[in-house]
């Protein structure tokens, strides 16, 4: 088997074990999918597509979050970035402030110098606030990260997985989500900022504003150690 393979493998576990959570009771989930486009043409042709998948499982003690983006850009038919990401994170109530955390995601972005990125974690969590408004939680643990560099090899390298996720309810129509992860390594360290504000315009309809900033600290040559991503989303809720 293959590296990328053995990658791969965790995340294909965490994926079958929250579909068979779903294939139980088909009342206990929450997804969306998110598309926002940009387009110009004249003295210049530019596509600019993103696109998220959200889906949410609950069982009596587990809760699944799993997550799909996808980026592609391109100027005068050149692609100018392309960027895949997959994760999952499963948690299993202890009581109703604390959980044992499952953790996994793959990274391709095609224009990071990195083949892949992937890493798996376990750990501990805590919902420090929750009420009928807000909801902050903070986890941490230990893992294991894969970085194939693009005609570098591979590294592999142990862990510590941090993360606090925030949710504040404005009003009926407007949510605020705020979420913060970093991944520490000997080699490098890599974190994950997202910002976002949704805002229901009809039914299961919403637009979302969201910012992300992703960051490595340690690059192959001639790549930047942070990305940013600005955009306007339709987001279908069901």
């Amino acid at each position: 088997m293959n590296n990328k393979a053995m990658a791969i493998l965790p995340m294909a576990v965490l994926t079958v074990t929250s579909f068979q959570a779903l294939a139980q009771d088909e009342n206990n989930y929450e997804a969306s999918i998110a598309f926002g486009y940009v387009g110009t043409t004249g003295n210049t042709d530019t596509d600019t597509f993103n696109t998220e998948v959200l889906l949410d499982i609950t069982t009596e003690n587990w809760l699944h979050k799993m997550k799909f983006q996808g980026l592609g850009s391109q100027e005068n038919a050149q692609a100018t970035a392309e960027r895949y990401y997959f994760g999952n994170k499963s948690d299993y109530n202890l009581d109703e402030n604390q959980y044992l955390f499952l953790k996994g995601s793959y990274t391709d972005d095609r224009f990071s110098g990195f083949e892949y990125q992937a890493a798996v974690s376990a750990g501990y969590g805590r919902h420090l606030i929750k009420n009928d408004r807000f909801e902050l939680q903070g986890f941490g643990g230990l893992g294991y990260r894969e970085n194939s560099i693009i005609n570098g090899g591979s590294e592999g390298e142990v862990i510590v997985s941090l993360g606090e996720e925030f949710e504040w309810i404005i009003s009926e129509n407007a949510v605020f989500t705020q979420s913060f992860t970093t991944e520490i390594g000997d080699v490098r360290t890599t974190s994950i900022l997202e910002l976002g504000l949704e805002t229901n315009i009809i039914g299961d309809i919403t637009t979302k504003i969201a910012f992300q900033a992703r960051s490595n600290s340690d690059v192959p040559v001639g790549r930047e150690k942070t990305d940013t991503l600005t955009s306007v989303s339709l987001v279908y809720s069901f």
